[in-house]
């Protein structure tokens, strides 16, 4: 764990609003505030559409710009403003390590996975010696699940299963050892038993490291092993922010609980998830007040007309709602 104030990521009232190929301006970000110190991690949960990744993505550049709209806020890693910065690429890859979502469009068909691996390793080291490159990947690729890397080096994207293309993309994310990972719903597409290992391996990279990462999941299990805080996202508004156990075992905004209520639970010897009834707005439909009020079961006037702001309701827990202000 890094030293008090030691923070490697800040974000202050960043939003950001985005336009359609019909030309209609979307805000899908609106005012987030957090930061992230060294030595921790930070998950960001939400339903999807809820501006998780969106907002994870746009902080380093990954977000075409033509597709911005407007852009305001800062976001400071390691004390620099990069939040209007259009050139990342001494960034990512080296400083920053993304673990995408969707490891068949971020991954080359072309290349073998040693290839993509390796071309980030000379693209910021380009003076390494083809040893020291082969060793780098090998640790890589084994820390991200490979029992044996060399049996999978002259693979093809499409020749692995879709857990071995997660694991390879977690391997390219983390082979430069970066400043800070960001896993955008890294253990989607594996099995239980090799989620627990590539969790404890990323929490152990951060403790030893004293690196940083943002966990983007809507899987509350996996938060609670591997995050220090946690933020809660709803179209596009953080709702609800804290240490990750005061945030899942004393949930506060309305959001926040119905999210822990629907992790499935044993009912009657059958695994049961609660749903959350009705479906979150879209950018262009968000209510004028409170962005949860048309799903919310304590729901006020004040709620349909006033956007509540966070709130610290305890020691570092934060909520936005009308009950607490």
């Amino acid at each position: 764990m890094g030293p008090p104030n030691s923070k490697m990521l800040t974000t202050e009232n960043y939003s950001l609003t985005l336009k359609d190929s019909e030309g209609r301006v979307l805000p899908v970000v609106e005012n987030v505030s957090f930061s992230l110190e060294k030595g921790k991690c930070l998950g960001i949960a939400g339903e999807s559409g809820s501006g998780k990744s969106v907002l994870a993505m746009s902080m380093f550049g990954l977000i075409s710009q033509t597709s911005i709209a407007k852009k305001s806020g800062k976001v400071l890693f390691n004390g620099s403003d990069i939040a209007h910065s259009c050139d990342m690429r001494g960034i990512l890859g080296k400083k920053v390590g993304i673990i995408f979502q969707e490891p068949m469009t971020a991954m080359n068909p072309l290349m073998t996975l040693y290839q993509q691996i390796s071309e980030t390793v000379r693209a910021h080291t380009p003076k390494i010696e083809e040893k020291e490159v082969r060793n780098k990947c090998f640790c890589a690729l084994k820390s991200a699940g490979f029992s044996e890397p060399e049996n999978f080096w002259n693979s093809y994207p499409h020749q692995l299963s879709g857990g071995m293309r997660q694991r390879a993309m977690i391997a390219m994310a983390i082979v430069m050892d970066p400043d800070l990972i960001i896993a955008d719903e890294p253990t989607t597409a594996i099995d239980a038993e090799l989620q627990v290992q590539i969790v404890s391996e990323l929490k152990r990279k951060i403790n030893e490291k004293n690196n940083a990462m943002i966990f983007i999941s809507h899987d509350l299990g996996v938060m609670r092993v591997l995050a220090d805080d946690i933020a809660i996202m709803y179209c596009g508004c953080l709702v609800e922010k804290g240490t990750a156990k005061s945030v899942l075992s004393q949930p506060k905004h309305p959001y926040t609980q119905a999210l822990v209520n629907a992790l499935p639970r044993l009912v009657k010897n059958r695994i049961m998830p609660v749903a959350i009834p009705k479906n979150m707005p879209s950018p262009d439909t968000k209510p004028k007040g409170c962005v949860f009020c048309d799903r919310c079961p304590n729901v006020s006037d004040k709620c349909l007309d006033e956007r509540p702001k966070l709130k610290e309701i305890d020691k570092n827990h934060f909520v936005a709602c009308e009950l607490y202000l």
